[in-house]
């Protein structure tokens, strides 16, 4: 049986999109001020390359916050020579510090250091000839990763369950991005992962009628304080967040009525189907892991450390 969800879409540049999370563990790339004075976008070259070796496997590293795991980088210059002839040449023997850390408590998880040389018109280019490379046939690299992987999955396996409790704590004071946060977090290698999934699962159906009530009153109090077109444009940036199988739809579409006969139809409807329920299931756990992706990006970064390179 087809199942049907309508969608409002307003048509000024408004579109409901979703994340297709990829489950693997997560680290943050976090780079504090380095004692060598590397230029920025060096630094910026060192950390790319560093996500582009560490990232295999079911690993994935990144510059945006949103996880407890990091990976930190130091950076210290072992020798530097100078050759003038008739073109100047730098040349830079780097020793890389790596450790992955857990951020909240300040546990090291892996650690291993890598020596790169590089060299360059200028000092720049030195740096950057070294950080290039960088990459994950390293035996260094390799090792790392695999410990990391190793590690961090054991904490998943214990603190799983406990998380789980966490976010429905968190969802029962309405805290549901927060909630979701948590769960996406779970990777899929955890054998408490489909354990996470079914827990999220089972918050989005509280959480899109807790939406839909929360954006119906905002987009009612905007609506009513206007009651005109850029009234209309502002109510329906709530209005399109509000999904058709949420209890409060019905006065939705009562708002939604009222609008159109007082400032014409600024909205179109957009039909999306699923054929079967999986293709239903996945876009749900795609949704709330969007919500939960989000709300991680958006924190700023709580790195603990003891006990490391810094």
């Amino acid at each position: 049986m087809k199942r049907l969800i309508f969608l409002i879409v307003f048509v000024v540049n408004m579109t409901l999109t979703t994340y297709a999370q990829n489950n693997g563990i997560q680290l943050y790339l976090y780079a504090p001020n380095q004692m060598e004075n590397i230029p920025e976008a060096s630094m910026g070259y060192l950390l790319n390359n560093l996500s582009s070796a560490v990232t295999a496997d079911g690993l994935a590293a990144q510059n945006e916050y949103m996880t407890q795991f990091v990976l930190i980088p130091k950076v210290n210059v072992a020798s530097k020579s100078i050759i003038t002839n008739t073109q100047t040449q730098v040349l830079l023997n780097i020793d890389i510090s790596l450790q992955v850390v857990d951020g909240m408590s300040g546990t090291i998880y892996a650690s291993s250091t890598i020596n790169v040389k590089g060299v360059g018109t200028n000092e720049a280019k030195a740096y950057n000839s070294a950080f290039r490379s960088i990459n994950k046939q390293q035996q260094q690299i390799i090792v790392l990763v695999k410990t990391a992987k190793q590690k961090i999955l054991s904490y998943y396996e214990v603190e799983a369950g406990n998380i789980i409790k966490k976010a429905n704590l968190l969802a029962a004071k309405n805290n549901y991005e927060e909630a979701f946060y948590l769960l996406s977090m779970i990777p899929s290698q955890c054998s408490k992962f489909d354990a996470s999934i079914s827990a999220g699962l089972s918050l989005w159906e509280k959480y899109k009628n807790y939406s839909c009530n929360t954006n119906l009153a905002k987009a009612e109090v905007l609506w009513i304080s206007g009651q005109d077109y850029n009234a209309a444009v502002n109510a329906g940036e709530y209005l399109s967040q509000i999904l058709p199988d949420s209890e409060c739809y019905g006065k939705v579409r009562q708002l939604y009525n009222e609008i159109k006969k007082k400032v014409g139809d600024l909205w179109k409807f957009e039909m999306k189907q699923y054929n079967t329920e999986s293709e239903l299931k996945k876009a749900k756990i795609q949704a709330f892991q969007a919500i939960g992706v989000a709300y991680g990006k958006g924190q700023q970064p709580k790195v603990i450390i003891k006990n490391s390179i810094f």
